[in-house]
């Protein structure tokens, strides 16, 4: 496109070589085309180009790398500004999702979208884990008696407030509220290991 330009945009009257004018032409296309493609604003890459320079000026006056504060001075800004500064012009690597990865362990190769974890997937130890707690659960409350299996049941498993839940029984909110403690004791003992007959 760089040369298709150039060719339609040459003047031989100015007494310039179309080479000349066409490697400039080609050369701007090029670098348009990149920076269109960069994800990183151009402003970005400007404060890291700044910092750079800063850096390297610094260090050859200093004969050693700068500090933070001897940076940030030159440059102009706050410690807490240059730090921002720095993290936001930090170099970062894309990578593809679509990649395929090497396999030195001669399974199938697969994409690293396939291999990422899916983080609102429990890990295998932890649904191991969440299973044994269940069934620990469900042990505990088949070990209470019927009337604080129930208490414990409604309230924690079908979030019905103790106050509705002495509506439902018919009895007052503080015996629930004895029940509920009584229960809960009784299920922490046979959690813990003890013995504790309901």
């Amino acid at each position: 496109m760089g040369y298709i330009r150039a060719a339609s945009r040459f003047n031989a009257a100015r007494g310039t070589s179309f080479r000349g004018f066409c490697s400039v032409r080609i050369r701007g296309a090029v670098l348009d085309e990149v920076r269109h493609w960069d994800w990183v604003p151009r402003s970005v890459r400007q404060k890291h180009k700044r910092i750079t320079e800063v850096t390297l000026a610094l260090a050859e006056h200093l004969e050693r790398e700068p500090t933070a504060s001897e940076l940030a001075s030159a440059l102009g800004v706050g410690e807490s500004d240059l730090a921002a500064l720095q993290t936001i012009t930090q170099p970062r690597q894309l990578v593809s999702f679509d990649e395929m990865a090497e396999n030195r362990a001669g399974e199938e190769a697969l994409p690293l979208a396939e291999r990422l974890a899916d983080p609102a997937v429990l890990s295998p130890d932890a649904r191991v884990c969440t299973t044994e707690d269940r069934h620990a659960l469900v042990q505990c409350i088949g070990r209470l008696p019927k009337t604080q299996a129930t208490v414990i049941v409604l309230h924690y498993l079908q979030n019905v407030t103790l106050r509705d839940i002495a509506l439902l029984l018919h009895i007052t909110p503080s015996r629930v509220s004895q029940l509920h403690r009584g229960a809960l004791v009784r299920m922490r003992t046979v959690w813990t290991g003890g013995s504790q007959d309901p």
